[in-house]
């Protein structure tokens, strides 16, 4: 009977490894849509949650297995962290909702927004490194590892550290998002995951994200400078 139990046990611990990845991902969507259910309610009604959450499964269905596989830690939790829950969000208002693309995209740039606000506020200990940033040479280098991206993955992220006045100063050359999103035919909203940067900026107490031109909008980098104010 004990012997039965421990290989059932063993059998079962075995199939839980082997979750696809299309099932994490998809696992990933639910949450994100918990996480942001008081702005889609009020966005699109508390009685449109379920639509929305059924129609963007749908959609994440339908492009699932292509989704890319992303090998670094790092790379990979920057994608599936927003590339997922941002295309089935914005297929599900343009076709489930049928809204204009204007529409779409104020809407996902909303609940996008209130995701990106929320996901930080459960960051505990990366928010503690962010706000003492300003005041200390070791918590700015620790800030600065944020953006040492592993290898040179397609999907993945690059960034130079150029010598600036400003307090912190990071070139991202190389954007995961922004060539899975053109890849996809939504490139129009690359650009408000780029707006996520000023979201969980506002953690970084003492300093302001100040930034001129990204990839999302055709420039050959993104300029983070983090100024003192």
């Amino acid at each position: 009977m004990g012997t039965t139990i421990v290989a059932s046990s063993i059998a079962f611990v075995g199939c839980a490894k082997k979750r696809s990845e299309v099932d994490i991902h998809r696992d990933g969507i639910i949450d994100y849509q918990k996480l942001s259910r008081p702005k889609i309610d009020e966005l699109l009604g508390a009685e449109n949650y379920d639509r929305c959450c059924e129609a963007m499964l749908r959609e994440y269905d339908q492009f699932a297995p292509r989704l890319p596989l992303i090998n670094g830690k790092k790379n990979r939790n920057t994608f599936y962290a927003s590339a997922p829950f941002m295309l089935s969000l914005y297929r599900a208002l343009l076709g489930e909702f049928a809204f204009r693309q204007d529409k779409a995209l104020d809407i996902l740039n909303k609940v996008t927004s209130y995701k990106v606000l929320k996901d930080w506020e459960n960051r505990t200990i990366t928010r503690f490194v962010m706000s003492h940033a300003a005041g200390s040479e070791f918590f700015r280098k620790l800030a600065l590892k944020g953006f040492q991206w592993e290898g040179e993955e397609e999907y993945g992220w690059a960034a130079e550290f150029p010598e600036s006045d400003a307090y912190i100063a990071i070139n991202i050359t190389r954007c995961g998002l922004v060539k899975w999103f053109r890849e996809q035919g939504a490139p129009e909203i690359a650009p408000i995951a780029c707006k996520g940067d000023f979201v969980w900026a506002e953690f970084m107490t003492g300093l302001k994200l100040v930034r001129t031109k990204t990839l999302a909008e055709g420039y050959d980098i993104c300029d983070f400078r983090y100024v003192k104010i």
